[in-house]
């Protein structure tokens, strides 16, 4: 028996051949021991054990959920986490046995993102799905622990920026959008707060023009329409009859183009049964940005600029909330509450106004 120190790392290890139960030999690798007795020791009970244990590295956890997470949950989502796994985890913990990636570990790691000056959102995401990871190797009997988990999320408190247009920066931007269809797609997202994949798969038989109502029931990610983000994302949002005129102008000129009628199974933003490409979508809204000369935004942050629209016109906030599909008030309070103009000092103000002064009664000392 022989064993090894790795002086880089300051641990020990053997190399030894185990005889498997067919009669094959298997090389069987093992480091990171403290001390050469602790190597010999752990290289001796293996081989009187004759059995080598399965050796299960970080990546090969990470791609077998990638599997489960794939057939499980939309597209969208999974091209999100598998982004987290390839771009961050596998990188740092790939070749790692999983039963020796410790508490110690994790912490390191957190710190590493941290001083990366990463958006604390996305390192919670980050530690979020490489919890996940561990929880699905126990489940899957690869492991008994989850040191992530153990550990907790890192503690940082998270800079809320909302960005959006006003109403007269909204005004600014539509009034260089010289295409019908970009006009009654960007009029459509402003006025209901949708997002852009419910939006993109929006068919005519979503529109309702007796009731001014657009129905929300699906959305569209990579040109494939599944059903909404959540539960609460169905919903009916309510039209002023300027947009839905808008619509209604956009349908007459398809038909005209298409030499036919418009049948409900027709795509709004798009051509017959294919909605317009995020790319294309993308590439005209930023050149209507760059020609209107207002501030950027995201297509995303249309959904704000509806909420600040709102919340400037003392809509309240149930209402809003279910404009925009959340199907918890306090999603909404928590990423909008700053935008209420109400101070506390505003508030007081509105307090002294509860009772005239002959209506407030004088205590005479006695």
């Amino acid at each position: 028996m022989a064993v090894y120190q790795d002086k880089a790392r300051g641990t020990w290890y053997f190399i030894t051949r185990i005889e498997q139960a067919d009669g094959s030999k298997k090389q069987v690798k093992r480091r990171g021991f403290k001390t050469e007795k602790a190597a010999l020791l752990a290289e001796a009970k293996l081989e009187v054990e004759g059995v080598a244990e399965e050796i299960v590295t970080f990546e090969f956890i990470a791609k077998e959920y990638l599997k489960w997470y794939e057939k499980r949950r939309k597209a969208s989502s999974y091209t999100k986490i598998s982004s987290i796994f390839n771009v961050h985890l596998i990188p740092h913990f790939g070749k790692r046995e999983l039963r020796n990636i410790k508490q110690r570990d994790i912490i390191k790691y957190q710190d590493k993102l941290i001083d990366s000056k990463m958006a604390a959102s996305h390192v919670k995401k980050i530690h979020t799905t490489l919890s996940a990871a561990f929880n699905f190797a126990i489940k899957n009997e690869y492991t008994k622990e989850n040191p992530a988990a153990l550990v907790g999320n890192v503690d940082l408190k998270e800079t809320k920026h909302v960005n959006y247009w006003t109403l007269d920066e909204f005004k600014v931007f539509i009034a260089s959008v010289d295409d019908d269809m970009y006009y009654a797609l960007f009029m459509t997202l402003y006025y209901s707060g949708m997002r852009k994949g419910e939006l993109l798969a929006l068919t005519w038989a979503d529109i309702d023009f007796n009731t001014n109502i657009i129905n929300v029931d699906k959305t569209e990610y990579n040109r494939t329409v599944t059903t909404t983000k959540t539960e609460a994302s169905r919903r009916k949002i309510l039209m002023p009859s300027t947009v839905m005129s808008i619509l209604k102008k956009l349908k007459l000129s398809q038909a005209a183009m298409y030499q036919q009628e418009v049948k409900l199974n027709y795509v709004v933003f798009g051509t017959i049964k294919d909605s317009v490409s995020t790319t294309t979508l993308d590439r005209r809204f930023e050149k209507y940005v760059a020609d209107a000369g207002v501030k950027k935004i995201r297509i995303h942050d249309f959904r704000h600029s509806h909420a600040s629209y709102l919340i400037n016109k003392g809509t309240i906030i149930s209402v809003i909330a279910a404009r925009l599909g959340h199907g918890d008030v306090a999603t909404t309070l928590n990423t909008y509450s700053h935008l209420y103009p109400t101070t506390e000092k505003e508030a007081v103000l509105d307090m002294e106004n509860d009772f005239r002064p002959a209506q407030v009664l004088e205590f005479k000392a006695e």
